[in-house]
């Protein structure tokens, strides 16, 4: 499973958050992420996209593992 495919098919994780974080300056982050992962417009999901949701994923794990310690 790829990262698209992960923020596509787990209910659990805030795509609104992840979004947000990804394109900060985006107001319509969330729709821009919605679309790219439904391949809805002419935004295709690229590397580059999932290098950035990779390293929002990396940060809120990193504040997962802080928290069980």
């Amino acid at each position: 499973m790829d990262v698209k495919e992960f923020l596509k098919t787990n209910p659990d994780i805030n795509l609104a958050s992840i979004a947000s974080k990804m394109w900060p300056t985006n107001k319509s982050a969330k729709t821009y992420l919605s679309r790219k992962l439904s391949g809805e417009g002419d935004r295709p999901w690229t590397d580059k996209d999932s290098a950035k949701a990779k390293e929002v994923l990396k940060q809120l794990s990193d504040e997962i593992q802080r928290l069980l310690k």
